[in-house]
């Protein structure tokens, strides 16, 4: 009787399957000549891997997390082998390899359905929050989830559906559902069918569909009209005079966030411990958003100082340990309404609206580079600032056609007289 081979397990990076810049770290099965591939679902750049050891390099939150994912997926398929050995089942790689992304005999013959890949590919990115996604991100996946869910009962009376079942029409349907039945704004509404096609390119990649058949559908976000205040308006809210106590916090709070950027759920994070002296001698706020977990460092003009300076002997302050007296979000907005209506604002204020003034009337028009002003705001990519240059350059233009008009005025009332 011929003795079966050792099983032999080794992670490789496909760099034929490079893509902006990273490649897939793929498991390499190989068992009496023959060899399957088991996606890992990471990917890294030819820099960061170690082709000796099959291991990512360096000891960061990113290649520890990796690594460790990896070793339980050697882990998982060496105890596969192991009990198929001991109940002497006819064993290959491919036996192997299915039984490890669950397709055992039974699932073969159901197949995966959607809620079961969703909880798969939420599961896998639920270990990269604050490597490659950010928590809010991942926090909205089961809403997605839920979403797609709840049109298949909607459309087609079904609690799941089998994923080699989806096909193109499926996209184009549930985005109709999408927009009468949920009526999601256009650019909310992309995010959802999105999280639909990256979960179908999981399926894939872990071979449970031969492909996407979503991977060439297009679903176009609008551009998004961005309020924010103008010096005069925002000067108009610092100066007024309030003395109703929660208003005169809401205040500080938001011209707070108009002269620092930040976003609501990171300004109610903000400690004592967040300022520190940079390197030019004067005070910073060091920390990371929430949203994306990217660096957002920035330096304090002097309205910030002051309101952090009037705030640090507060009681209720001191007592949670937090640079500003933040309401809840839902009293935020209601007082900040109050506060609109008392400084004559007919725009909504919002701590988004404070975001956008810092980039747009703060930064950008006082000459601030768009990279600058990117940096502070902690975005992804510098594409994500450009609308704020946009802005600026339309608010730029209209200001020049004006003065185009004042200037040259009285040539043309002087070319209206000879005629």
């Amino acid at each position: 009787m011929k003795k079966l081979e050792i099983l032999k397990v080794n992670f490789i990076l496909r760099s034929d399957k490079k893509s902006s810049g990273s490649s897939p770290i793929m498991m390499q099965l190989y068992l009496e000549g023959r060899r399957a591939y088991i996606g890992t679902g990471h990917r890294v750049t030819y820099e960061e891997w170690d082709t000796t050891f099959g291991r990512v390099k360096g000891n960061s939150k990113k290649s520890n997390t990796i690594n460790l994912h990896m070793d339980t997926m050697k882990m998982d398929v060496l105890q596969i082998y192991h009990n198929m050995k001991a109940t002497q089942e006819d064993i290959s790689v491919f036996e192997i390899r299915d039984r490890l992304m669950g397709q055992d005999d039974v699932s073969k013959k159901l197949g995966i359905t959607i809620s079961e890949l969703c909880d798969l590919h939420n599961k896998q990115y639920e270990g990269l929050v604050g490597i490659e996604i950010g928590k809010i991100t991942f926090n909205r996946y089961t809403l997605y989830k839920g979403r797609i869910l709840d049109f298949l009962k909607f459309k087609h009376q079904l609690s799941d559906i089998a994923v080699d079942q989806i096909k193109y029409s499926f996209a184009m349907e549930y985005e109709i559902y999408l927009k009468s039945v949920v009526k999601l704004h256009q650019n909310t509404l992309v995010k959802f069918m999105q999280y639909l096609s990256r979960v179908l390119d999981y399926g894939v990649k872990y071979d449970y569909l031969v492909k996407n058949v979503l991977s060439s559908y297009k679903a176009h976000t609008k551009e998004t009209k961005k309020e924010y205040l103008t010096a005069e308006e925002l000067q108009r809210i610092v100066e007024k005079e309030i003395n109703i106590t929660r208003l005169a916090e809401v205040r500080d709070c938001f011209v707070f966030c108009c002269y620092t950027g930040y976003a609501y759920l990171d300004a109610t994070l903000l400690t004592p411990d967040h300022i520190v002296t940079g390197i030019n001698g004067k005070k910073w706020i060091f920390t990371s958003r929430q949203k994306t977990d990217n660096v957002s460092n920035v330096p304090l003009l002097d309205p910030a100082l002051k309101i952090i300076e009037k705030y640090k002997e507060d009681p209720t302050c001191k007592k949670n340990n937090k640079l500003l007296p933040m309401k809840s979000n839902q009293r935020l907005n209601a007082y900040l309404k109050e506060l609109a209506d008392i400084c004559g604002i007919t725009k909504p204020l919002t701590t988004h609206i404070a975001r956008h003034t810092f980039a747009t009337t703060v930064l950008l028009t006082n000459g601030v580079s768009l990279e600058a002003t990117s940096k502070m705001l902690g975005h992804k990519s510098i594409k994500t600032t450009q609308i704020y240059g946009k802005i600026v350059e339309s608010r730029v233009g209209a200001e020049m056609d004006q003065l185009s008009e004042k200037l040259f005025a009285h040539k043309k009332d002087e070319h209206k007289k000879a005629k």
